[in-house]
């Protein structure tokens, strides 16, 4: 589905990241682990913007359904279902649940979403009134709420408590196995994700190699 080749990308002051081979197959589950002292997070976000066709890299290519994203034309990777969230909150803290999820799903309620992220009892309120873990939650239903066919997702259980983390990342999973999403996802090394990704690559001197 996805497939980037000898990327080399560079953000001054940091050292330059080199990306070999990237793949992310057909309902793939990726992990990118990284320490975040060798990889700071603006060079993480660098990466998934190049991944997604927003950043042009250095040299190298990334190849979205056999198109280079280089030379397609604006928009035409999200189009085709790549999308992102990145390190921003990905929705609109000032209104309601339901209209962040309309504004993001084309003006309908995704509500397929609510097996995954039980969010329909929350749909009156607005986003800045909900708790961390179901603000996750919105931010999650309004990257997916379009039903992308791969979504790049920056660092998506940071900051969470142990019990949540453990249980956002089986939603996760259930979302793959069962909506067939694809989903490629940058986390801390040695945290929980690491078990559940079934392709793992990792980011090292400032180069990532699969695991």
């Amino acid at each position: 589905m996805l497939f980037a080749q000898n990327l080399l990308l560079s953000l001054p002051p940091h050292p330059p990241l080199r990306v070999p081979t990237l793949l992310v197959p057909c309902a793939g589950f990726v992990g990118i682990f990284a320490d975040e002292r060798e990889t700071p997070p603006a060079l993480e976000q660098a990466l998934l913007d190049t991944l997604a066709g927003i950043r042009r890299p250095e040299a190298g290519c990334v190849f979205y359904l056999g198109q280079n994203l280089a030379q397609a034309p604006a928009g035409w990777a999200r189009a085709h279902g790549l999308s992102l969230l990145g390190a921003g909150a990905g929705y609109e803290d000032t209104i309601s649940v339901e209209a962040n999820l309309r504004r993001s799903g084309g003006s309908v309620l995704p509500a397929w979403l609510f097996r995954f992220l039980p969010l329909e009892e929350r749909l009156s309120s607005p986003a800045k009134d909900l708790p961390l873990v179901e603000r996750r939650w919105l931010s999650l239903a309004c990257a997916l709420a379009a039903r992308p066919r791969l979504l790049l997702l920056h660092r998506p259980l940071e900051g969470l408590p142990p019990l949540p983390e453990q249980a956002l990342l089986e939603r996760l999973v259930r979302i793959n196995l069962e909506e067939g999403i694809a989903f490629c996802f940058t986390a801390a090394s040695g945290s929980l994700a690491q078990a559940a990704a079934a392709s793992l690559y990792r980011i090292g001197s400032g180069l990532l190699l699969a695991a």
